[in-house]
């Protein structure tokens, strides 16, 4: 039926995404490791007292300018298609695409089953806007998730409480000190 291949297309679009957000996900980590264009990402970790053990354990990565993280894509065979509808991509008027994220810290965003579904990307140096987010996708519906919301909901169940902070650093600092139930 029309419902049902509908649904099945769904589908298949959702697991495309999820699997774009894992695949990004592990290139962008990997660039805030090696990149010799992420030190200013390294540096200000490091002026944040965050150590790169404590960011690889919390996923950040790094968004190099220009079209690095489009051509891996590529070469890890994700259609740019795939990558504009998860939120990674942006077509412009041209019709040529170009990466969401430029010259950014990133903090991915986890469902509830802790699938990366969405990033956060603060501007490093000169730049509007400071945070960038993912926009709405089929995967990613901001109203529905926190940033560390698939950790903090164990963490919430054990400490029977939850605590609120405004973003994504007062989220690390407070995880990294010990408290598992922040967002």
């Amino acid at each position: 039926s029309r419902t049902a291949a509908i649904s099945r297309a769904a589908g298949w679009a959702a697991s495309c995404a999820n699997a774009a957000g894992a695949t990004a996900a592990d290139w962008f980590a990997r660039q805030l490791r090696e990149s010799p264009d992420a030190e200013i990402a390294r540096k200000y970790l490091e002026s944040r007292r965050v150590t790169m053990e404590q960011a690889q354990v919390q996923g950040l990565g790094f968004a190099p300018r220009g079209a690095a993280f489009l051509d891996a894509m590529k070469g890890l065979g994700l259609r740019e298609e795939v990558l504009q509808e998860a939120g990674f991509a942006v077509k412009r008027d041209d019709g040529s695409k170009v990466p969401r994220f430029r010259g950014r810290l990133l903090f991915p965003i986890h469902d509830l089953r802790s699938r990366v579904v969405a990033f956060s990307g603060r501007i490093l140096g000169e730049g509007e806007p400071k945070y960038l987010n993912s926009p709405e996708t089929p995967i990613f519906h901001k109203g529905q998730l926190l940033y560390n919301l698939h950790v903090a909901k164990h963490g919430r169940r054990k400490a029977e409480r939850a605590i609120l902070v405004e973003g994504q650093f007062d989220v690390l600092r407070t995880s990294l000190a010990g408290f598992e139930e922040v967002v």
